[in-house]
């Protein structure tokens, strides 16, 4: 790693703790039902759940429709589920660092999916 993309991913780091990225939830939230809308247009209304299923997790995803309790996801399966350009969307639109946005999606994409499983109105 060079000193540039060091101080770049200190003040990043610095950034996230100085304005309580890790833990602002609500924007993230939001760009999630809006990334999974998009899937859903683009892919059908199994479009996630295939495309998990794809990358050997479809079980996972499937536990997290039926069990609001299963746990957070790893970074790993976050960088196979969502692809890079995606996840620096994500960034985007929530001011986030490429870090935070993976650590609060592996937190907070399963209950998302959960929530949507049971909405009253589908999503």
């Amino acid at each position: 790693m060079s000193i540039t993309n060091s101080a770049t991913n200190l003040g990043t780091t610095l950034g996230d703790f100085l304005t309580g990225a890790r833990y602002d939830l609500s924007g993230l939230t939001s760009a999630i039902n809006e990334y999974l809308d998009g899937v859903r247009r683009e892919y059908g209304p199994n479009g996630f759940a295939e495309r998990a299923e794809a990358a050997g997790y479809g079980d996972i995803v499937a536990r997290w429709k039926a069990d609001d309790k299963t746990g957070p996801m790893t970074e790993d399966m976050v960088r196979t589920l969502i692809v890079p350009n995606d996840l620096e969307w994500f960034a985007g639109q929530t001011g986030l660092s490429d870090r935070a946005v993976v650590m609060i999606l592996a937190k907070q994409l399963p209950i998302v999916v959960y929530k949507r499983a049971h909405a009253v109105v589908p999503h």
